[in-house]
Order: C-alpha cells, then structure tokens, then sequence
C-alpha cells in the first residue's frame, strides 16, 4: 500500500513539473525594460481639500513644487444675457459669473484654465462654463487655458449657466474637487 501512495505522489510532482519535467517558473522574470526617453503626461495629484466661502483665498499645493493660491470672489448673477449688444439668455436660469484670481506660488509653470472648474447647484450635479449659453453669454472677456509662471497672478471671470443662484464652485486639477467654495 505504501509502494502505491509513493506512486501517486510520484505522479503528482510530474505533472506539476513545466514541460521539461522542470517546476514552472517562481515569479515575474527578473529582467526590466528600459525606461523610455519620451515624458508621459503628468497627473496633478492634491496634497489638501477644503471647503471655503466665496470671497476667500485658498491655498492648494501638489507635487513636484506645484502651488496655486486662488481666490474667488462672491459671484454676480444674472438671468439676462451679459452684454446690452449680443449674447443669449441663460437656458437654465441664471448665469453667475465669478472674477478668479491665481497666483502661482510654487516654484514649476503651471496650466489652468476653465476646464479646471465646475459649479453644482442643488438641482445641477455638474456644470461647466461650457454647458447651456455660457459660450454665449455676451460676456466680454472670459478666463482662458493658461500657463502661469511662478510668481505671475492671472484674473479673470469665469461664467456658468445654472439653474439656482446658489451652489458651489470647485477647483479640481484632478477631476476631484482640491477646493469648493460655497455660494
């Protein structure tokens, strides 16, 4: 009996064994790739989160020597379009309009633009100065993608057509909000 137990062990650690009768291998090889000479893109990662009312400052810091400190104001709102001359009406209600103010305060250019915000209302779960008339507002001047050098302070309104004249602003380098101030 004991002969035939040894004989089913036998058969087991065979057909274990790779294809040459060797044990498969133990884990990843060992060699590495070479790293590569062309940069990948950059994913801006935030170090804090806070809610703010509008008309503070707030501090955001990221990697790699990347500083921001943006302030928005108190928005102004409208349910008319913005200009005497031209523009549309808000489609969804009201168009508030927030002049932000971005100090770069680290030490690498930085690229921000509108993108990089958007606004919830209570009956809105996110909007963007790219969503219902904002485009088309009849606002003068709006605030642009954008490179900021260290040092350098760019101001601008931003506008979002919303359906409630009250809501939050997030800034969110990430697609996850860094900053949110409350209006």
């Amino acid at each position: 009996m004991r002969s035939g137990v040894y004989i089913v062990l036998a058969a087991l650690a065979v057909g274990c064994a790779g294809p040459s009768g060797t044990p498969p291998p133990a884990g990843p090889s060992s060699t590495t790739p070479a790293a590569s000479g062309t940069p990948t893109p950059v994913r801006t990662i935030v170090r804090n989160s806070r809610v703010v009312p509008a008309g503070r400052s707030a501090d955001v810091t990221a990697q790699h020597g990347i500083a921001v400190r943006l302030t928005v104001s108190r928005p102004s709102v409208s349910r008319t379009r913005l200009s005497s001359s031209y523009g549309y009406p808000p489609a969804h209600g009201y168009y508030v309009t927030f002049n932000i103010t971005i100090v770069n305060t680290g030490v690498q250019t930085v690229a921000l633009g509108p993108a990089n915000f958007f606004v919830r209302t209570p009956r809105q779960s996110h909007v963007t100065s790219y969503d219902g008339n904002s485009p088309y507002s009849g606002a003068s001047r709006q605030l642009d993608q954008t490179q900021i050098d260290p040092g350098q302070r760019v101001r601008a309104p931003l506008t979002f057509d919303v359906s409630s004249r009250h809501g939050r602003l997030a800034f969110a380098p990430d697609r996850t909000p860094a900053v949110v101030w409350t209006y």
